[in-house]
């Protein structure tokens, strides 16, 4: 048992199942709160593949308060936004962040997800960090959860019981459906793809240098000559120790070949790519697209909120529970900030450890109205590129401009404090409530 100054807490045993990085990020924030964690993947981590993975200071404050080893992840540090022009490479507009740091107590740091998550799960297992260390059962496919009971069954014929049930499966969570959630989505209007230049290849064959600056770089998003749609966009930023240069190449879903969904999908051709409109962009960023790798097809979905994250001893977290187009960069920090409101809810300062229904209501209380916020604005920055974080705060008269508009801005994203909003959510319970009173 852990050692405690609260007599009421409870050491959990916590069954995360889904081991992305939202379902690693719990494991390691349930870990810190002293709990017995294991983690149920449906398959081998040496799959994970992907692109670049923004975490602005709203999601680096909890890698750091985890003490999780940040430079192990091979971070770029992002110092400014930049808007291109579709067709020449002009620069339209540019935010810098020189200031981020010294305004935000955090830098923005881009990562790749290869990176990000081989050191979320050392963080999780490691003999050397505190509290104990996460256990990993790989080819485990959940096929069912009991939330009352606090069991989960996987295809393999293997039933584990729980203190605590997290779905951190995914965009097609089974965990969402156990728990009575019916998902309301629609085929987004754009697809995506997602590849990687490597910057040897860059210097290599001379391509542009600007490439694998600390910054990400936008071209399209808005409407453009000749017809082309406001859905043809490009999103390219550095990663890996700036070894790596990840693109995001969107277009209207019309015209892609590919409906898969996931990272483990053959590569796909150039061709498909840069398809449609992509004849009339930029000739430099063309040039680095040819000479891409790890080009993988994204499907995208737009979904209405849940009206649940839980039932009995169970919840789901990150795309499980707030699955959101990518446009705000605030997918994999949102799925960060479910995992810090859970060690926070269930640490020795509360009891809820003895109650974790009465937990997990307090997560959905905490969580669902900032994530369901940002997963609108996510949607509404689809149609509109001036509703992206950054681009609505340039100036500080802008972004009180933007915030009255209620648009998404950095002050409001990197300015909320959680461990506040947690004490005072669990103060307006109020007394007699038993396992639901803060410990003073």
């Amino acid at each position: 048992m852990v050692s405690s100054t609260n007599p009421k807490f409870k050491q959990l045993r916590v069954a995360v199942v889904g081991g992305g990085l939202g379902g690693l990020s719990a494991a390691v924030a349930l870990r810190r709160a002293g709990h017995l964690v294991e983690i149920y993947e449906r398959r081998d981590f040496n799959v994970e593949v992907g692109a670049s993975i923004s975490c602005a200071a709203n999601g680096t404050q909890w890698l750091r308060e985890w003490d999780v080893d940040i430079p192990d992840m091979k971070p770029v540090i992002l110092m400014k936004l930049v808007m291109r022009d579709w067709e020449t490479g002009k620069i339209l507009n540019q935010y810098n962040l020189d200031h981020y740091e010294e305004e935000w107590g955090n830098v923005y740091n881009m990562l790749h997800r290869q990176d990000m998550h081989a050191t979320l799960l050392k963080a999780a297992t490691s003999s050397e960090d505190k509290g104990t260390p996460c256990s990993v059962k790989i080819d485990h496919i959940c096929e069912s959860v009991d939330p009352e009971a606090g069991t989960v069954t996987f295809k393999n014929g293997v039933t584990v019981k729980a203190d605590l049930i997290i779905g951190a499966d995914g965009i097609r969570s089974v965990v969402r459906g156990q728990i009575g959630v019916v998902p309301d989505m629609t085929s987004a209007p754009q697809t995506c793809y997602r590849l990687n230049v490597k910057k040897s290849v860059v210097d290599e064959l001379g391509l542009v240098k600007y490439s694998y600056d600390p910054a990400i770089q936008f071209w399209g998003g808005i409407q453009g000559k000749n017809g082309r749609s406001k859905y043809y966009k490009i999103v390219m930023s550095p990663c890996s120790d700036g070894e790596i240069v990840s693109f995001y190449c969107f277009m209207p879903t019309e015209l892609t070949k590919h409906h898969e969904e996931g990272f483990v999908f053959e590569e796909v051709p150039v061709s498909d790519v840069i398809a449609g409109k992509y004849d009339e962009l930029d000739p430099d960023c063309v040039n680095l697209l040819k000479n891409s790798v790890d080009r993988m097809p994204w499907r995208l979905y737009v979904h209405q909120p849940y009206d649940r994250w839980f039932k009995g001893n169970t919840c789901i977290l990150g795309d499980a529970a707030h699955p959101m187009m990518p446009h705000q960069s605030q997918g994999a920090c949102q799925a960060i900030e479910d995992a810090a409101a859970l060690g926070i809810i269930f640490s020795e300062k509360y009891n809820f450890t003895t109650d974790v229904t009465a937990g997990l209501a307090m997560y959905q209380t905490i969580r669902k109205p900032r994530a369901t916020r940002v997963q609108s604005a996510s949607a509404r920055a689809t149609e509109n590129l001036n509703e992206r974080i950054g681009f609505t705060s340039l100036t500080p008269h802008d972004a009180s401009l933007a915030a009255a508009e209620g648009k998404l801005t950095i002050n409001e994203m990197n300015s909320y404090k959680m461990h506040s909003h947690v004490a005072s959510e669990v103060e307006k319970l109020g007394a007699g409530l038993g396992p639901t009173i803060a410990v003073m």
